[in-house]
């Protein structure tokens, strides 16, 4: 079994070498204030308050086309009830940092994890006893703002799971980024391509082996990271594949920082993701062309001021490109896509769903094709009915064996089995 760790720090040493020119915020931000605590407590009493409502609305009106029965319904109720009460720095501010966070989940779920650092301040969380030979590497979601989750961890030990059981062993790794907007674009992407990098110089994963998947803004990320190797960033050193990628997996990608569609404005929707988070999170991530800099990021008394890439000195203020917005790329860029196989999941009933729908108009387009006679990828968009946002993730918070999974965890299962069978 190739020994990742045994080749750590020369990995590091070179890696970090190429970015000898950028240097990225490290400041963590501040407590919560005693107004936003008591003001989450009022946001959970008011749910306690409304719960009977939100149950009887979930068992009369709450059929679902995704087949699942009202609790799932009654979940997504909740979901938003409480999102639509909170700001974003009471959501970050409440959540275990990445690495606690995995700590807490493996310990429950008796799992060991063992951590290793790569360029730029990331790090990949192994989940489970390395093999060697196939790797799904996951990056999670959460407007680039948040950290990952307890539902990201449980539905991929899940998927672990479901593999080992069909006789497939697959290494599991878990990217830790940093979050803004104490980090800002494009350390996260710079995070996510020296990720891949480690998998394939370090660790020597046959590129054939390796599925890299994200969701929401990891969603993005997991896009971005090919488009680094075929249109390489000018802050980021170039990455080459020896040949293509087995897999990539975009769960409800994050594509546009717009919120004019029409799949935003939906009355009875009830989706975790909101167009207020959107603008805010947008806006932390990278300047806004048409906005003075000083009007997007929050104030000091709430954030230490996030320092930006910098270059021979100068700082860099990077705003919308086609790697932090895919929406904005025509059909030509994504030719050769270095994949073989491309998996788009799109929650019905998301409020990101046009702005998807959008982007595989045009990715499929060029994605399919190749470039100087090389590359081209099968796509697969699934329009998975009656789901919401990264709706497979939060099935983990049903607890028990409640009916079947929906049809974006099934196609996310049928996809990796595919893959690594």
């Amino acid at each position: 079994m190739p020994s990742c760790a045994a080749r750590e720090k020369n990995y590091n040493m070179a890696a970090n070498a190429k970015y000898s020119d950028l240097s990225y915020g490290r400041t963590e931000p501040k407590d919560l204030t005693l107004g936003e605590k008591l003001g989450a407590l009022i946001a959970a009493a008011k749910l306690v308050a409304a719960l009977p409502v939100l149950i009887l609305q979930a068992l009369f009106r709450g059929r679902s086309k995704s087949g699942k029965p009202w609790v799932y319904q009654l979940r997504n109720r909740i979901l938003h009830f409480l999102l639509c009460r909170v700001d974003n720095r009471q959501i970050n501010l409440a959540s275990p940092r990445t690495a606690t966070r995995i700590a807490m989940v493996s310990k429950r779920l008796k799992v060991d994890v063992t951590v290793e650092e790569i360029a730029q301040g990331g790090k990949i969380h192994w989940w489970g006893q390395r093999k060697g030979q196939k790797v799904l590497l996951h990056i999670h979601g959460g407007g680039y703002n948040l950290p990952i989750g307890e539902h990201h961890l449980a539905f991929y030990h899940k998927t672990q799971q479901r593999l080992k059981a069909k006789g497939m062993d697959v290494d599991l790794a878990f990217l830790e980024y940093s979050l803004t907007p104490v980090a800002r674009y494009p350390t996260q992407l710079v995070q996510s391509v020296e990720a891949l990098r480690y998998l394939l110089e370090t660790c020597k994963y046959d590129p054939a082996n390796i599925i890299i998947s994200g969701d929401s803004a990891g969603g993005c990320l997991v896009l971005s990271v090919i488009s680094h190797i075929l249109h390489n960033h000018p802050a980021i050193a170039p990455l080459t594949l020896s040949a293509p990628l087995g897999g990539v997996i975009s769960i409800s990608p994050w594509t546009s920082f717009d919120t004019s569609a029409a799949s935003f404005k939906r009355p009875t929707g009830f989706d975790v993701v909101l167009p207020s988070f959107v603008d805010v999170w947008s806006r932390w991530l990278v300047d806004h062309p048409s906005e003075p800099r000083s009007a997007q990021l929050p104030p000091t008394d709430a954030y230490t001021e996030p320092l930006a890439a910098s270059s021979g000195g100068k700082i860099v203020n990077y705003t919308w490109d086609e790697y932090n917005q895919p929406n904005q790329a025509k059909a030509g860029w994504w030719a050769g896509f270095p994949v073989r196989k491309t998996q788009i999941l799109i929650g019905e009933d998301e409020t990101l769903r046009d702005s998807i729908v959008e982007l595989v108009s045009v990715f499929q387009e060029g994605a399919t094709r190749k470039r100087d006679g090389k590359g081209g990828t099968e796509v697969q968009v699934v329009m998975c009915e009656g789901e919401i946002h990264t709706e497979c993730l939060y099935d983990t918070f049903i607890p028990g064996d409640l009916p079947a999974p929906g049809k974006m965890a099934e196609s996310l299962w049928a996809m990796c089995e595919e893959t690594f069978q």
